[in-house]
């Protein structure tokens, strides 16, 4: 799909494929266990945010790269049926499109491992894309610290929202300078300051306008101007949390755009997890806008 003149929200991240083997247990070290099944999804931070705030009907677009596989093709193909803006999608013919390997335990609960591949070579592409796109809103998935600032340095009047997932490690609280919104788990909030994650978000709240701290089951928090929004999580069957994160971004972030308030966006970020965990995959169970909205005013 064509880039539309104007987005309501521009992705950066990863594009992957997901392999997702089911098992009762992890396995031990060096030792194995069957899979109840096994299932092929299409992922990716990035990719999975912006089908999500495409679904909840926002103009979507993403800067991503892909290798020049069926993978990658098929990767394209599935975010153009789904309305969201790919001609900033880089395909990288000498690279293999990233792979995930998540194993799915019974609980729900995951671990990942992954394969870069073309995601690698996204700063350059994210350079080259933000030149070229109109947007009011930037998402920021999972990216390195060199990705950051090339967004902070291009954003021009967009809002940039920064969710650091795994490269949280490498980041200092001074990083984030320029950031209006940091979006993070418990882990991730303790990583970047070195404190306890309630005291970390307070001190991220100084340096970053916007701080939510995702908690699972328990909830999560947004601090705004010195205020704080606690929300519940919703009663939910887990079927599988991954990309319970990504979904809860979209919620967020596609309310907030439409204009609602703090809290509201919380309830939507919320909402759209708890879809999310009750069936398998990170982006086929991504809400629509009907089916979040009829579960939170039901």
């Amino acid at each position: 799909m064509k880039l539309p003149r104007a987005l309501d929200v521009l992705a950066i991240g990863n594009i992957n494929a997901d392999i997702s083997f089911f098992v009762e247990k992890a396995p031990a070290e060096d030792s194995e266990v069957i899979a109840s099944d096994y299932e092929v999804f299409s992922g990716g931070s990035a990719a999975n945010f912006a089908v999500g705030v495409s679904r909840l009907g926002l103009k979507a677009g993403i800067i991503a790269c892909v290798g020049g596989d069926d993978l990658g093709r098929r990767a394209v193909t599935e975010l153009d049926k789904e309305g969201v803006a790919t001609d900033l999608v880089k395909i990288e013919s000498a690279e293999k499109t990233g792979v995930v390997c998540v194993i799915v335990e019974g609980g729900g609960g995951r671990r990942m491992v992954a394969y870069r591949g073309a995601n690698s070579l996204l700063a350059a592409a994210a350079a080259e894309g933000l030149r070229k796109a109109e947007t009011k809103f930037i998402q920021l998935c999972n990216v390195k610290k060199d990705v950051l600032k090339e967004a902070l340095r291009l954003k021009g009047s967009a809002t940039v929202s920064f969710d650091p997932g795994g490269a949280s490690g490498e980041l200092l609280p001074d990083d984030l300078w320029g950031v209006d919104i940091l979006m993070v788990n418990e882990l991730e909030c303790a990583a970047i300051t070195g404190k306890r994650w309630d005291l970390g978000a307070d001190a991220i709240s100084r340096v970053v306008g916007k701080v939510v701290v995702k908690r699972g089951a328990r909830g999560s928090l947004l601090i705004e101007g010195g205020k704080k929004y606690w929300q519940e999580a919703y009663d939910a069957k887990v079927i599988d949390t991954t990309g319970a994160g990504d979904a809860f971004d979209a919620g967020f972030v596609s309310a907030l755009v439409k204009g609602f308030s703090p809290s509201v966006c919380m309830k939507w970020g919320a909402a759209a997890a708890a879809l999310k965990i009750q069936r398998r995959g990170a982006r086929v169970a991504l809400p629509t806008e009907v089916e979040l909205t009829s579960f939170l005013y039901k």
